[in-house]
């Protein structure tokens, strides 16, 4: 049991991680291609800024998808046949798109500005599919029947 707490709670950092700096790049992508320098300085400074700043609204929000993505994956994988850690993946990415189009959806605005585009949607997508990874690798072994 406490095997599958850490797990979750490193799966979802992992998530927080990733979809934070992801984000962060992006809009500074997006600054560089309106023609003002962003210096690797500027990129680290404002990750660093973003991973501490989000953490009170970001964090929680894809703590609460993945603790209902992770359940139904551990169900759906007894009848489906597929790797476990691939349907944690897919567990995982598919809870972050649903985050944000429900957060589209409530708020009539994204959020997360990266989520304008589809590659945006797609990279915090997959920061879930990392999370689900992460989650998968690290609650294995936690007993036979562990999801």
């Amino acid at each position: 049991m406490i095997r599958r707490i850490a797990a979750f709670a490193t799966g979802v950092l992992a998530t927080y991680i990733v979809a934070a700096i992801v984000s962060t790049q992006m809009i500074l992508g997006e600054v560089a291609g309106l023609g003002m320098p962003v210096s690797f300085g500027d990129r680290a400074a404002a990750t660093l800024h973003d991973l501490a700043g989000m953490t009170m609204a970001y964090l929680p929000l894809i703590g609460a998808s993945l603790l209902v993505a992770f359940p139904v994956a551990a169900v759906a994988l007894r009848y489906v046949r597929l790797p476990r850690t691939l349907g944690y993946a897919l567990a995982g990415g598919t809870a972050i798109w649903a985050l944000h189009l429900i957060m589209t959806a409530t708020f009539g605005m994204h959020p997360v500005p990266a989520t304008r585009t589809a590659l945006g949607l797609a990279l915090q997508a997959g920061a879930g599919v990392v999370g689900g990874y992460v989650f998968a690798r690290l609650a294995a072994g936690s007993s036979r029947t562990a999801p």
